[in-house]
């Protein structure tokens, strides 16, 4: 799994932040989680997102979403939570401890399991 984040990293070495991620892998220096998460994001997935707080951001605002719809497979797994306000997907550990969160397609069609694995994988 390391040799595969440093891999999708790579063609982004040359940015400060992603470079002392790399540097900090590298050398095996304790990583934050968010940050990493953050940085996934914004160069490797290309996702609209500007700072590590704006994942916070996006965890608050489905959390507060009255109307949020919660999904959970009927054995084990995971709870994804559905934000049609805003748009976004949260996804969450049995004990409660957040995994990520996406932006959802608010005209998706399909088969909602579906679009959550090719978000979460």
């Amino acid at each position: 799994m390391t040799q595969r984040t440093l891999n999708q990293f790579n063609s982004y070495q040359h940015i400060p932040e992603v470079k002392q991620l790399i540097d900090d892998i590298i050398n095996k220096r304790p990583i934050d989680g968010l940050k990493l998460h953050y940085l996934k994001r914004r160069y490797v997935e290309n996702e609209k997102i500007r700072k590590p707080d704006d994942l916070n951001i996006w965890f608050s605002n489905v959390l507060q979403d009255k109307k949020a719809i919660v999904f959970k497979k009927k054995t084990g797994g995971r709870y994804i939570v559905h934000s049609k306000k805003f748009s976004l997907l949260a996804v969450f550990e049995e004990n409660g401890q957040r995994v990520s969160v996406y932006d959802y397609p608010i005209d998706y069609k399909g088969d909602q399991w579906c679009l959550i694995q090719q978000l979460i994988i």
